[in-house]
């Protein structure tokens, strides 16, 4: 009967301290497996910033020179 008070709570413990232990890993594989999607999600939107202008500029032109040539004939 007294081995029974003692052995339960003795296993209980065990038994919360491995599952305890199994989900911290599990949280910190996924804590990890973000941190790596913030970086490439942080390092295609610094690429997207920079390259936006070049694309704007590279569409806008052709049309500003096409215009500007049009005022030039007409005479504005």
């Amino acid at each position: 009967m007294v081995v029974e008070y003692i052995v339960g709570p003795v296993l209980a413990l065990l038994l919360g301290m491995k599952f305890s232990d199994y989900k911290q890993k599990q949280c910190s594989k996924t804590i990890t497996e973000l941190k790596e999607k913030v970086e490439l999600l942080e390092k295609r939107s610094t690429e997207v910033e920079n390259e936006m202008p070049k694309k704007l500029m590279a569409t806008v032109m052709p049309i500003a020179k096409a215009v500007n040539k049009l005022n030039q004939q007409v005479g504005l």
